[in-house]
């Protein structure tokens, strides 16, 4: 099938960044529309709300990996994986080898995890699991019969009807397990609470994280665009990296604090984090917040424009130093900004949306029921 890019070398350039960049804002997403809901990842619930990413995070990755560095020769023999829509196609070209049984492990093992997880964590029946692993597989094998929706000019791997079958039954043995863990596991659905507490360490971090990776994702994704639709030369490609790694900086680091009022990067963001004053429940004046961002991500940007990038792990460590050493968990550019990182909560006051509160009778003899807070 011939794709947008059909028999261009950039592809790769393209789909590499381009992959990476939707499953981290898939997980932005996941991570923005839970604390927004509950607050605080926190206890088993947190643990198990962990899982379901990594989940997710594993099933986009089965669905498009392993990429191809290029098009060069893939399709020059055959026209590319040739799909099999015979019923148990897999174990009939090679039915003992041991390429075919981890296949069928692997793609079962992959459904399992989503039905465990519809049963235990979201209360679902048998037939939404099944139905749901049946739909999944049947995404992920349209994906790999058109060469990732096109962006191939063949497909690369091999889609399968026995793949689809094994999505439904492997969901329905995982969603059996999620049975046995509701009896023998914690109770896994969050419980929303207040996010006024100081922030720990690791949910600061996972923002830093989803930053970095959405930065450098995106700007790799629009320089390979660029290169790939002809509006920069092919030779000019590390220049339009470097470029698109500045801009994006400029814009995520610097613009975007400074016009949310909780003055915070998209990743650090969703998972609702805010700068505050120094010893005010009100966001940082955006002169600090400006001075803030300048100091810490400037030298990381430098260091990825040069072509070291394991050198803004320096970077990270001067800032991170502080913070692991001190009683308020502040880092070096906070402090020397007079800045401090807490919630989103801590400086606008708002709760999770499914916060019951208690709602006392107005009256002896009628009684109210707690309500939920929206």
């Amino acid at each position: 099938m011939a794709g947008i890019f059909a028999g261009d070398p950039t592809v790769a350039a393209v789909v590499f960044p381009g992959a990476a960049l939707g499953i981290l804002l898939g997980t932005a997403l996941f991570f923005a529309r839970h604390h927004q809901r509950y607050g605080p990842m926190r206890g088993w619930p947190g643990q198990v709300g962990l899982i379901t990413v990594l989940v997710g995070v594993g099933v986009a990755a089965y669905a498009v990996y392993p990429l191809p560095r290029g098009v060069d020769g893939l399709c020059a023999i055959s026209g590319g994986a040739a799909p099999r829509f015979g019923p148990l196609a897999v174990l009939q070209t090679a039915p003992l080898a041991w390429p075919s049984a981890a296949h069928i492990a692997l793609a079962a093992g992959v459904y399992a995890a989503v039905g465990l997880l519809a049963r235990y964590r979201y209360r679902r029946g048998a037939v939404f699991a099944g139905a749901l692993g049946l739909l999944l597989a049947l995404l992920i094998e349209a994906v790999q019969l058109t060469g990732v929706l096109g962006l191939y000019p063949c497909a690369y791997r091999v889609a399968a009807v026995d793949d689809v079958v094994l999505g439904g039954l492997g969901a329905l043995a995982g969603w059996l397990v999620g049975t046995a863990a509701v009896r023998w596991l914690p109770r896994p659905w969050p419980g929303a609470m207040a996010d006024m507490m100081p922030p720990a360490i690791s949910r600061r971090l996972l923002g830093h994280g989803l930053d970095l990776g959405l930065w450098w994702s995106g700007a790799g994704t629009l320089a390979a665009l660029a290169v790939a639709v002809g509006a920069v030369p092919r030779h000019a490609g590390a220049a339009a990296m470097d470029i698109a790694l500045i801009a994006l900086a400029v814009l995520l680091g610097l613009v975007v604090p400074l016009l949310r009022r909780d003055r915070c990067t998209p990743g650090r963001a969703s998972v609702h984090l805010a700068l505050a004053a120094l010893g005010r429940p009100l966001p940082a004046e955006r002169w600090r917040v400006l001075l803030r961002s300048a100091l810490l991500y400037t030298p990381v940007t430098v260091m990825f424009v040069l072509d070291l990038p394991w050198w803004a792990l320096a970077v990270a460590a001067l800032h991170g130093l502080p913070a692991m050493a001190r009683r308020d968990q502040t880092g070096l550019s906070d402090l020397v900004a007079g800045v401090r990182v807490v919630t989103r909560g801590a400086v606008s006051g708002g709760l999770p949306r499914k916060l019951v509160r208690y709602s006392a009778p107005l009256a002896q003899g009628h009684d109210h029921a707690p309500q939920a807070v929206d």
